[in-house]
């Protein structure tokens, strides 16, 4: 029998959370992928708590991004990238 405990974890600021899909893991790195001015652009982060399809993530993603929700390496930093609303 296995147990699944919660508990709260207090950090010195906001956290970003993504959708695991979004995180890219290959040899030379971890990343997600932001849009910003219509390009794709890539974030480099690391991995904090994980909860349910989220993960908590660190680096120089800001809180107005918006990420790729499946990342992909094949979707080249520069690339034009058009956004649809949910």
């Amino acid at each position: 029998m296995y147990a699944m405990v919660k508990w709260r974890s207090v950090r010195p600021h906001a956290s970003l959370w993504v959708p695991s899909s979004a995180v890219v893991t290959t040899t030379e790195r971890i990343f997600v992928i932001a849009v910003r001015g219509g390009q794709a652009t890539w974030v480099d982060v690391k991995r904090g708590s994980t909860t349910g399809s989220q993960v908590e993530v660190f680096g120089e993603l800001r809180p107005d991004d918006r990420v790729v929700q499946r990342g992909t390496d094949e979707l080249r930093a520069g690339t034009h990238v058009e956004t649809k609303a949910k």
